[in-house]
């Protein structure tokens, strides 16, 4: 199968059924225990696109069967006070690894932000994502030099309270 094969679309709420399929495959891939009322609001939330900012989701079919999908969201301000796309998360299902679906879905978020007059489109992956990593080197993507940050669960609720994980004594 090649990526001219992969349909790739924005999703709509008539794509809810094929994203809980590939969202299913994702949690599984990543080993998260999801239930399903998780995976449904998940869906609703990508097929359900709102203004520039986002959250935007292409999904990639192989005929009628869901190959992958994108899921972006909109960031301001990019170069010169445009809008650009974050793309948070690229996803192909099992059966379609190595078949070009990954290649497809880069082309369909890049023509998204391309049609869509944004000016760029930023992604990242960890270090340790070597497969990743590599994909984007053979598209000929060299990475940034920035660095991420990011505070979640515990962390998050205690900096929320102004609760740093080092006191502000220190800082």
């Amino acid at each position: 199968m090649s990526s001219a094969s992969i349909a790739v679309t924005l999703a709509g709420a008539a794509d809810r059924p094929a994203l809980m399929r590939v969202l299913a495959g994702m949690g599984a891939y990543y080993d998260e225990v999801l239930g399903h009322t998780r995976i449904v609001a998940a869906a609703e939330a990508l097929a359900s696109p709102a203004n520039r900012a986002g959250l935007f989701c292409l999904i990639g079919r192989a005929e009628d069967e869901p190959a992958g999908l994108v899921a972006l969201s909109g960031f301001f301000p990019a170069r010169d006070f445009t809008w650009g796309p974050l793309l948070h998360d690229i996803f192909v299902m099992a059966a379609h690894r190595g078949t070009r679906t990954a290649r497809a879905l880069m082309r369909g978020a890049m023509r998204f932000a391309a049609n869509g007059k944004y000016s760029r489109v930023e992604w990242g992956t960890a270090e340790e994502n070597l497969r990743a990593r590599a994909f984007y080197t053979k598209l000929g993507v060299a990475p940034t030099a920035q660095l991420s940050y990011r505070l979640e669960d515990e962390a998050l609720a205690e900096a929320a309270q102004g609760r740093w994980p080092v006191p502000e004594e220190d800082t």
